[in-house]
């Protein structure tokens, strides 16, 4: 079996590594198809999170174009990209057919979800997620600020990273190369340590 120091692997560029991994907790929210979709319900791959909603003007397009072209400029070999999953924090604008009609400008692969304010909250709490909805006064828009971060999450549904803008394609992909790396090892070594 290789020796730790041999599996070294220098951290990510602009990625924050979380040790340890904060569970997410169990929420049910509702698809882009209008299916029941719990947490539980993440792929057993890594997941890439994001927060928005699908009337922001700025960052929410920016970051899903990025995304976007960090999925279709893939090139590294036997490791498959993260799915990324954009999670509206915008319910009463944002349903299933509006969010499936918005991520179709960016990859129809990614997933959209969306809930209630009580359904989101504890996931908006575990992630440290802050939303804040500016009504003005006698006019129907309204605008929501959030946080333009991006968060890894591990196949066992913990948080193990988090990506701060500014967001370039090729940054996050070599990083999450590095942080799955990081991941994979941490695992090796919670093995090694665990058998007598």
């Amino acid at each position: 079996m290789l020796l730790t120091a041999e599996r070294e692997v220098p951290p990510p560029v602009v990625a924050t590594l979380l040790e340890g991994g904060a569970q997410l907790p169990e929420v049910q929210l509702i698809d882009k198809m209008g299916q029941n979709f719990n947490t539980s319900d993440l792929s057993d791959s890594f997941s890439l999170l994001f927060f928005g909603f699908t009337h922001c003007p700025d960052i929410c397009p920016l970051t899903l174009n990025v995304l976007a072209n960090m999925v279709n400029d893939w090139k590294i070999p036997k490791i498959t990209p993260p799915e990324v999953i954009f999670v509206s924090v915008d319910g009463a604008r944002d349903d299933p057919s509006q969010i499936n009609n918005y991520l179709e400008n960016f990859n129809t692969n990614f997933q959209g979800l969306s809930g209630s304010p009580e359904a989101l909250d504890p996931l908006l709490k575990s992630l440290g997620v802050i939303v804040h909805t500016q009504h003005q006064p006698g006019e129907q828009f309204y605008s929501v600020t959030h946080n333009p971060t991006i968060y890894v999450i591990s196949p066992e549904k913990k948080l193990i990273a988090v990506f701060s803008p500014p967001h370039e394609a090729e940054i996050i992909a070599n990083d999450f190369v590095t942080i799955r790396r990081h991941y994979l090892n941490s695992k090796v070594d919670y093995l090694e340590k665990s058998t007598p």
